[in-house]
């Protein structure tokens, strides 16, 4: 790492440090501003401070937790905390070009989820991405273009502005151009891939037909772009947004939905299966449910419509 890079990581993790603790004053905030517009790096490198000291509360915490005796495990530990008590933050910078920095040319990387888990990752310019149940992404940034592949699953780009390098996902024959926004990409089996603009404004173009007009989505609208038809858009009220994307949150939103559908939903989030009797697949159902407890939700399903279930280790059944 170069001189001048080194200096950019120390500073990004002092200003992460600092607005973590919540010490700057309100000319201080503008400086912090200033110093993220007077280069593009800045935001990059900030994005990692932040990623890294997540990461370090999370250990740090562990280890007190560890170390502990059990009663006093609810001493409340946050990462401003942690932060203060151990110093952490003087060792941020050189952690960050060790645990999530991806160079910014001709770099390449991927990143994946099992069955039920979440992660966050933070990108070399800034970006963030949020990648679902059973998801994995490939990574390739070179100094003309940000470049994702959704092979597989479901994810959330925020995406850091860079009008230089647009950001480009592509998932399956269809490619989603943004260049500062927030957007989730769904690349699923049998369905068709679907873009959800959360803000900002993003372009849809199909991979193999580079000469035809893009189509734009704009804050709160899908895009759903099925194989061999043309893609289409619809509004999306503010209430939908929020159940769509409560699966950041270890959610699963249901909306009136058929019980068969909510199976097929839960099947991505647990290898526990929902085996619903077909004389009552087609009961709905309306709730907010843990999307990593299939069993509860079968239970709570069957006590609101009057049915009943069976649990059988890895099966639970609903007649």
């Amino acid at each position: 790492m170069s001189p001048k890079s080194q200096k950019i990581d120390s500073l990004a993790a002092e200003w992460a440090a600092k607005r973590d603790l919540g010490t700057l004053s309100s000319q201080e905030e503008a400086e912090f501003q200033d110093w993220l517009a007077a280069d593009p790096r800045h935001l990059g490198a900030y994005g990692r401070a932040e990623a890294v000291l997540s990461r370090v509360e999370r250990l740090h915490v562990t280890a007190l937790d560890s170390a502990r005796p059990k009663k006093s495990h609810q001493s409340g530990w946050t990462r401003r905390r942690v932060i203060s008590a151990g110093g952490i933050a003087a060792s941020a910078a050189a952690a960050i070009g060790l645990s999530l920095h991806l160079p910014e040319n001709a770099a390449e990387n991927a990143f994946s989820t099992a069955i039920g888990q979440i992660r966050e990752v933070v990108l070399a310019d800034g970006s963030v991405v949020f990648l679902n149940t059973d998801t994995k992404i490939e990574v390739r940034f070179t100094e003309d273009v940000r470049a994702i592949s959704l092979l597989h699953g479901e994810a959330q780009f925020d995406v850091a502005k860079n009008p230089r390098r647009p950001f480009i996902v592509s998932a399956g024959d269809t490619r989603v151009r943004a260049v500062g926004t927030s957007f989730t990409v769904s690349n699923l089996p049998k369905k068709p891939v679907q873009v959800l603009v959360k803000e900002g404004i993003v372009e849809l173009q199909r991979a193999d037909t580079a000469m035809s007009d893009p189509v734009r989505a704009t804050a709160n609208v899908q895009a759903i772009a099925p194989i061999g038809a043309p893609i289409v858009t619809v509004a999306v009220p503010d209430e939908k947004l929020i159940r769509d994307l409560a699966w950041q949150r270890g959610r699963i939103a249901l909306d009136n939905q058929t019980l068969e559908d909510a199976a097929d939903e839960f099947a991505r989030y647990s290898e526990v299966r929902i085996v619903v009797a077909p004389a009552v697949s087609d009961r709905t159902i309306t709730g907010l449910f843990a999307s990593n407890d299939p069993v509860g939700f079968a239970k709570a399903a069957a006590a609101v419509l009057k049915l009943r279930v069976e649990v059988n280790g890895s099966e639970v059944r609903i007649f």
